[in-house]
């Protein structure tokens, strides 16, 4: 018998974002794949050694052959993770994961000005030309789509030029007006190639892997019309704005199609030319409904959970929202494009405090120093 459950240990695998920053005392997922579909979720056991035992731990069975496994590290330190089926380890078991003590919270009302700008306006090296959606990997490297230059630029996050990939064109690795900018857990780029209508994967170092999607006008499935704001969730599912059609599109890691949602319109659900998306710690899909002039908060599936925003200079008001992105406490941070400055809310949608920035584009965190870089539309890019 133990040699049937050898075999049957040998056809699971584990699916783990390796490279997810995890922190004490918050829920972390991943998933084990039952390559054989023998047995459910009482056949595997999650055993934790490490610095400390009080862990806790679950496994949802999401009946199509894969498991879920919830866990919730209590204290900072590094852990052995053993996934058994029926006290044997599985493929890639037993795996190390580090927890980190949870940074201290900024006092976002302190934020006044940038610690460091850099760019102008050009197309010279260390340039940009109309930046857009702008993002960071795990090195904390800065990468900008240069809109109008064609191209993406990546910088330290000192702002020191390091590299730079893409031109105008349409073949593999080139861009017309690239606009929104991701990385995978893999560390593999993912940009928004507006005006080609499509999707362009590149590795870490700017090499071209693989395209998909292309032009329509009907909201054909895979197809695009002005893909603008990106971004990839704790499953490496890729999300998309659809500028032109007003729905969001979730594609797999491969960038084949899943599902949408949205259209044209201004009820719940509905969008007059999404641009921004982030994903919230649980999963939550957040919109900046630009000329809606709202942010639209959605689960995982794409259903309707809330909104908030109307049109209006006051708090918690926007003209035009631009860029969105969330913290490690899961507020929203929204570039209020038109009135040149960074609205902050919690995770409610309930406003929070804002500063000034000259005509943000796009926002994102560096998780690890808490660094919040924003690119400019007058060329530049801060970090504050």
């Amino acid at each position: 018998m133990t040699d049937g459950y050898d075999i049957l240990a040998g056809k699971c695998l584990i699916s783990r974002n390796e490279k997810q920053r995890i922190y004490e005392n918050e829920e972390y997922k991943f998933e084990i794949i039952n390559c054989s579909k023998d047995g459910n979720k009482n056949n595997f056991e999650i055993q934790i050694e490490g610095e400390q035992q009080d862990n806790e731990w679950n496994i949802t069975d999401l009946n199509n052959g894969k498991y879920e496994v919830k866990m919730k590290l209590k204290v900072e330190g590094q852990y052995s993770t053993f996934v058994k089926f029926n006290g044997i380890n599985i493929n890639s078991s037993p795996f190390q994961i580090q927890v980190f003590s949870k940074p201290k919270r900024r006092n976002y009302n302190e934020i006044n000005q940038p610690k460091l700008t850099f760019g102008s306006n050009g197309n010279g090296i260390g340039q940009f030309d109309y930046p857009r959606e702008i993002t960071t990997d795990s090195n904390g490297d800065i990468l900008v789509c240069d809109y109008n230059n064609h191209r993406i630029q990546i910088f330290d996050s000192e702002g020191r030029f390091i590299s730079t990939f893409g031109s105008k064109g349409n073949q593999n690795g080139q861009f017309s007006s690239p606009f929104g900018i991701t990385v995978n857990s893999k560390g593999n780029i993912i940009v928004s190639d507006r005006n080609n209508h499509r999707i362009q994967m590149f590795d870490s170092e700017g090499k071209f892997i693989s395209a998909f999607g292309s032009k329509g006008n009907g909201n054909g499935n895979g197809q695009f019309n002005g893909p603008e704001g990106i971004c990839v969730d704790l499953s490496d599912r890729i999300l998309v704005c659809e500028y032109g059609n007003d729905r969001i599109q979730i594609l797999d890691s491969e960038g084949n199609f899943i599902s949408t949602f949205g259209s044209q319109g201004n009820e719940n659900g509905q969008f007059n030319h999404p641009r921004g998306i982030t994903i919230n710690s649980k999963g939550n899909i957040i919109v900046s409904d630009s000329q809606n002039n709202r942010i639209q908060i959605f689960n995982s599936e794409g259903n309707f959970i809330s909104k908030f925003g109307s049109y209006g200079n006051e708090n918690g008001q926007f003209n035009y929202p631009y860029g969105i992105c969330v913290d490690l406490n899961d507020n929203i941070f929204v570039c209020d494009c038109s009135l040149s400055r960074i609205q902050i809310f919690n995770s409610n949608g309930e406003y929070i405090t804002q500063f000034k920035v000259t005509c943000p584009m796009d926002i994102t965190i560096d998780h690890n120093t808490q660094n919040i870089i924003v690119s400019r539309n007058d060329n530049q890019v801060s970090v504050f």
